[in-house]
């Protein structure tokens, strides 16, 4: 295998698949508990509302991708609750009105269109030193504020029915704070690589592990894995860098789904692993 660690544009791209593939997958576990597996498509459209306001009112989009995200996530972090509508439905409602509402107001503008696609594939790859570096950092800060209240936020989403003092302004920190890592990553990796690091390693990891933290370490491995033989084989075959490695996750998923089978029928027959 090339060793890519040796390649400056290579290492670069996975020391910012690593900052994905230890942040993403546990707040995946958290998204996946709680049926919201829609939220990062959901939050990456009110982004690209905001990318799209920036352009057509001539600003730095990031800002304005912060802040339209982070209040789509406050706003969807209130519907949570049992009722007619199920918080899934919701998110599917702001994913196609935020979707149009970007299309409106990116067909006002010459260069909208080119800043908004940015948000959709994104380049891993070029993006810039700073751009990860900032990302790095606030994600790891994010990460650091979850370890710390580990305990409140693993009661919202894997204790049903647990009493949880100030419940919503807890559940409101969730959402922002994933809305932000949400926000950050999709600028430098785009919306599809994101909701991939975001829900496969997750997946993976309930399939192999029972308890939270070993599913964490196992996701984590998954990711890490599937990201440096992902970059692998999009340098050695010069594919896309980021559909290869949206495969690559893909091809892992299936490999752990067809070993659990086997070995889920071997133990029904009672024969010997």
């Amino acid at each position: 295998m090339i060793d890519i660690f040796r390649l400056p544009f290579l290492f670069q791209a996975f020391l910012a698949c690593l900052v994905l593939a230890l942040v993403l997958p546990y707040f995946g576990l958290h998204v996946v508990r709680r049926r919201i597996v829609f939220v990062d498509l959901a939050l990456a459209q009110i982004s690209a509302v905001g990318v799209a306001v920036a352009v057509l009112l001539e600003k730095e989009p990031t800002f304005y991708s912060l802040l339209f995200t982070l209040a789509g996530a406050g706003f969807l972090s209130f519907p949570e609750r049992k009722g007619r509508v199920p918080q899934e439905a919701i998110m599917g409602i702001v994913y196609a009105v935020a979707s149009a509402v970007a299309i409106l107001i990116v067909s006002q503008s010459p260069h909208g269109e080119a800043d908004v696609l940015k948000i959709f594939f994104g380049n891993i790859l070029a993006a810039e030193q700073a751009q990860l570096v900032s990302m790095a950092a606030a994600l790891l800060l994010v990460l650091l504020f979850h370890l710390i209240f580990y305990r409140r936020f693993a009661a919202l989403s894997f204790e049903e029915g647990a009493r949880v003092e100030h419940k919503g302004i807890w559940n409101f920190f969730f959402y922002v704070t994933l809305g932000l890592c949400i926000a950050l990553a999709i600028r430098t990796a785009g919306v599809l690589l994101v909701f991939t690091y975001l829900i496969v390693p997750a997946v993976g990891a309930l399939l192999v592990a029972e308890r939270f933290w070993r599913r964490f370490w196992a996701g984590l491995g998954f990711a890490v894995l599937a990201s440096y033989l992902g970059l692998f084989f999009s340098y050695k075959v010069d594919l896309p860098t980021g559909s290869t490695l949206v495969a690559t996750f893909g091809l892992f998923l299936l490999l752990i789904a067809l070993i659990r089978w086997f070995l889920n029928m071997f133990l029904k027959k009672g024969e010997p692993l």
